[in-house]
């Protein structure tokens, strides 16, 4: 008898200890979503280890600033717009938020709670797409400016400590869209998205997503918008010739510059100004070619160039035929890049013969394309750039 009254003892311990623990994790979200709630500018997050935490100088009362008295607790500290989280709640803090965002889905309830729970477990996770999805059904039924940048807002957030997440970037673009159909100019937005994702390229190397993201906006640029993305994008591109990305988004830029059609007067001038450009574009991809060897990136850029510049050669030599071939100079100026290739010093890294190599794929490239008859410049370029 009495062992059957201590197992239910023990059993009644154990259930009140589980609804105890389930009350804290409950109050921990409360918390947590009234500290980003406080602040809705917050632009970063930190998830610390105890010990780091408390080196901020919370102690047991959190940020001790006496204006925000909502803020005093052990596990959040949020100043200036800078969040942090102790890691030693993030399991109980995780489930709470997730259940509460399971409750409030399908509850009756206003979708402020639906929307303030969905912001705390995609911080915590941005991961989970059901929570996106949800907050796309609230903004979809009444279209609201304010809480699409707001939306944007908390996508920057993410983006800061979860730079390459797929979900982020393809709900961030869901938002643009929504914006994009019901305003005309997207011009002040379009230059803040590349503010961000240079920001971002800069912290987080050969970030594809960010990149793709960045190239997604070029439709929504004007020309003046893609002529000052182009000509921006031409330090960071010198800075880091080893990443791919941004001379993809170089290569989509000058392909966008080819879409745009003027109006008849000035089409000439405009088809001349990109002949410049592609020229100019050249010689830029030559220089540092010469300066930095075994980059494979500036030797697919140059592939990608002479593409079209051979295209528009053959076009002129057929309309206006002359004596000396322009298409025959190229290849001769090509060849002589090739020459100082090969014959570059040997260095202890080895690189020179890596840049004898792809110069060497280069010119066979090349030789393959001048014999092949070229259709259609601008969709050939656009299959290329693809590939």
């Amino acid at each position: 008898m009495e062992q059957g009254d201590g197992s239910a003892a023990a059993a009644a311990e154990q259930q009140a200890g589980g609804a105890e623990e389930q009350q804290l994790a409950e109050d921990l979200l409360h918390r947590f979503e009234r500290v980003i709630h406080s602040d809705p500018l917050i632009d970063e997050v930190g998830f610390l280890h105890p010990t780091q935490f408390n080196s901020l100088g919370c102690g047991q009362d959190g940020d001790s600033a006496p204006q925000a008295p909502e803020l005093q607790h052990g596990y959040f500290w949020c100043r200036d717009h800078k969040l942090a989280i102790s890691a030693e709640i993030l399991p109980k803090l995780y489930r709470a938020a997730r259940d509460a965002y399971y409750s409030s889905r399908n509850a009756p309830l206003p979708a402020t709670h639906l929307m303030s729970h969905t912001k705390a477990l995609l911080i915590l996770c941005p991961d989970m797409l059901t929570a996106w999805n949800s907050r796309k059904m609230v903004l979809s039924e009444k279209y609201d400016f304010t809480k699409l940048k707001d939306e944007l807002q908390l996508c920057a957030l993410i983006l800061s400590y979860s730079p390459k997440n797929e979900s982020t970037w393809s709900h961030r673009r869901w938002v643009l869209k929504q914006v994009a159909e019901q305003h005309q100019d997207m011009a002040e937005l379009v230059e803040k998205e590349s503010v961000l994702v240079k920001g971002i390229a800069e912290r987080s190397k050969m970030n594809y997503r960010a990149w793709r993201h960045r190239c997604w906006l070029i439709p929504y640029m004007t020309r003046k918008q893609v002529l000052d993305e182009l000509k921006k994008s031409t330090r960071w591109s010198e800075l880091h010739v080893a990443d791919n990305c941004c001379f993809h988004y170089r290569r989509s830029l000058l392909l966008a510059l080819l879409d745009i059609r003027e109006n008849r007067e000035d089409s000439l001038s405009w088809e001349s100004e990109t002949y410049l450009l592609w020229k100019e574009e050249l010689r830029w991809n030559e220089m540092l070619i010469r300066r930095y060897q075994g980059r494979e990136s500036l030797w697919n850029h140059r592939r990608f160039l002479s593409q079209w510049w051979i295209q528009q050669l053959l076009a002129v030599e057929k309309t206006c035929p002359s004596m000396t071939s322009q298409v025959d100079l190229f290849i001769i100026q090509e060849i002589g890049l090739l020459s100082e290739c090969l014959n570059d010093p040997v260095d202890e890294f080895e690189e020179s013969h890596v840049q004898a190599e792809l110069s060497a794929l280069y010119i066979l490239w090349i030789s393959k394309a001048v014999t092949t008859p070229f259709t259609q410049p601008a969709s050939v370029a656009t299959v290329y750039l693809l590939e």
